[in-house]
């Protein structure tokens, strides 16, 4: 090599980069300066949560540290205290700033271990990627994640290139800044700052180790006395963890995540508006549903993810594009049909583009297996690591958008190491490519039938947990089931059924069977309430409601023999140790055809304290 080629190198090197810097950042703020987001749900929040940093400091108290880490808006507060923008104009500008820095990562951390062919392709895929370009203006702690996430990956493959001797202090920054801005990368990112940081040469072989450990848990330390300073919780993570998992298995969710409020009001009615006694117990009530039907859960989490991380379910458009009228923003209609137009348009690049992403990462993955490649195999162990917590606990496609720049990066140093070995070494390429394409595209095509069958197999799931009631009142337990009939409604405040036919044959019935307990010491009395809704009178043996405890009818009840609506009561006893059976049912004497006799019979029980 001649003395001018190597003088000139820094300046190609430094023009690469400038040029890189430069399209990537035309190509990610001109989508959010042209259709800027609307700052929404959980962006709003970190966004509102930056606002008040900026304002009061660090430790400032709030509700957002039982649902946030604080690594995004700690760092958003610095722009917003210097700038006399608005806050929201702020926070979507420095996100798609941020997002912009990532193709200069790979050109300057892999300097020196890869060729500047492959860093510039490393740069061009995680530059052209279509599904960060889309969301690049969205204020979300899963765009701001990557550039730690990025560098430590780069930090890791530099040190297995290059045989180093470790680098614990970087691998342990980046590693807690991840952690700082996304819980879950404590655990997604440890096969990385292992690798960054391990002593390939030099001795002795444990120090750089435990210098990572040391300076990791003191950067841990003070990311959680933030929150101990600021919230009393002196934790590494927020306390959303039971609901966001409760909110995922529920009967009804699907692929996505839905409200649990009704079914806690059913489930467990006396933890309803009690936030933080069902932050406690809302892991408990999610295992509890796993178990129920855990091949059903295991097939219905492996679609959510295979939808999200294909990102198939559009959300990515939706947050950057189609979000409106949400917490009071909303665009002009000229805008809204733009933003829309956008999002229509982008939805197909993105898709395509990610599921051809994935099939050259698994032959990524299968040319580091075989080329025993310590950077792609780690890569590979990280993302496997995030899609497994994402599998187990809660999925959107922007949970995903660091897999897909850690994938950019997997295949770059895959065709590196193709074009080093030579192709003969990797001879099942062609075959891998067929198989994960197949695979894969198979898959794709048969999420809507898979999604069809999931819901409705949790509509005739749901239909028999509706059957079953459960409340506690005061010191006492009723477990119910209902036995034949349709649920109208099921609650706190009382559960309604009816027979199965509006208008039924004589001898048609419905039963809710009660099995009563005390949960204390001593003995209480407790009062079932049944509610006659049909007020007209002079139409006997129609319908009749029947109570009856312990196999003893202690009260029958015409619901039409005399003019009135209202409640009935019944009195029952209860003691330590001693169960008691209660069972309420509505049956057909001689019901006309033709009036609906089985919805005037509707009947509402509910289980009330009792004086004596």
């Amino acid at each position: 090599m001649d003395i001018k080629t190597v003088a000139e190198r820094p300046r190609i090197e430094l023009a690469c980069v400038l040029f890189v810097l430069l399209a990537s950042l035309l190509l990610h703020t001109w989508l959010p300066m042209r259709h800027p987001p609307l700052v929404v749900s959980d962006f709003l929040g970190v966004t509102s949560f930056a606002a008040d940093i900026a304002a009061h400091g660090p430790f400032v108290q709030g509700w957002y540290w039982t649902l946030f880490s604080a690594g995004t808006s700690t760092i958003l507060a610095i722009p917003m205290a210097f700038s006399s923008a608005d806050d929201l104009l702020v926070a979507s500008t420095a996100t798609a700033v941020v997002v912009s820095l990532l193709p200069v990562v790979p050109l300057v951390v892999l300097r020196g271990v890869l060729p500047l062919w492959t860093r510039l392709l490393a740069a061009g895929l995680i530059m052209l990627l279509p599904a960060t370009t889309v969301f690049a203006g969205v204020v979300a702690q899963d765009n701001w994640v990557l550039l730690p996430a990025l560098a430590l990956a780069c930090l890791a493959t530099k040190n297995a290139y290059g045989r180093g001797r470790g680098r614990p202090v970087a691998a342990a920054v980046l590693w807690c800044l991840s952690l700082y801005i996304r819980q879950e990368m404590l655990v997604a990112l440890l096969p990385l700052a292992i690798l960054a940081a391990w002593p390939f040469t030099g001795y002795p072989k444990a120090r750089p180790l435990l210098v990572l450990a040391s300076v990791s848990v003191v950067l841990m330390i003070g990311i959680a006395g933030q929150r101990y300073i600021a919230s009393g919780d002196f934790s590494l993570n927020s306390r959303h963890g039971g609901a966001a998992l409760l909110g995922s298995y529920i009967p009804g969710a699907s692929f996505g995540w839905l409200p649990y409020d009704a079914y806690i009001e059913r489930r467990a009615p006396e933890l309803a508006g009690d936030k933080e006694a069902l932050r406690e117990q809302a892991g408990r009530f999610a295992l509890e549903e796993i178990r129920a039907r855990p091949g059903f859960h295991l097939v219905r989490r492996a679609g959510a993810v295979l939808e999200t991380a294909t990102t198939r379910d559009g959300t990515l458009q939706f947050w950057a594009f189609g979000a409106d009228d949400t917490f009071g923003k909303s665009r002009g209609p000229a805008e809204r049909e733009a933003a829309a137009r956008i999002g229509a348009l982008t939805s197909a690049p993105v898709l395509y583009s990610t599921l051809l992403l994935h099939v050259l990462f698994l032959v990524a993955v299968y040319v580091g297996l075989r080329s025993r490649d310590p950077a792609i195999i780690a890569i590979a162990l990280a993302i496997a690591l995030k899609v497994g917590i994402h599998f187990v606990v809660a999925v959107q496609a922007r949970f995903f958008l660091v897999v897909f720049v850690f994938e950019a990066l997997a295949i770059s140093l895959a065709v590196y190491r193709v074009a080093g070995f030579g192709r003969d070494r990797f001879r099942g390429l062609p075959l891998v490519a067929l198989a994960a394409t197949a695979v894969l595209w198979v898959a794709v095509s048969n999420l809507g039938r898979l999604e069809a069958w999931i819901q409705q197999a949790d509509q005739e799931w749901e239909s028999g947990a509706l059957r079953h009631y459960h409340v506690q009142v005061g010191g006492a337990v009723a477990d119910c089931q209902l036995v034949g009939g349709r649920v109208l409604s099921s609650g706190a405040t009382g559960y309604a059924f009816a027979v199965e036919n509006p208008d039924p044959d004589p001898g048609e019935s419905a039963e809710l069977r009660c099995k009563l307990r005390q949960s204390g010491e001593g003995s209480i009395r407790l009062a079932i309430e049944v509610e006659d809704s049909y007020a007209p009178g002079d139409l006997p043996d129609r319908m009749i409601q029947v109570v009856e405890v312990n196999g003893i009818t202690v009260r029958r009840h015409d619901i039409s023999a005399e003019a009135w609506s209202g409640w009935w009561s019944h009195e029952i006893p209860l003691q330590t140790g001693k169960e008691e059976e209660v069972r309420v049912r509505v049956e057909g004497l001689r019901p006309d055809k033709g009036p609906g006799w089985g919805d005037a019979a509707r009947t509402t029980i509910r289980f009330v304290p009792s004086s004596g």
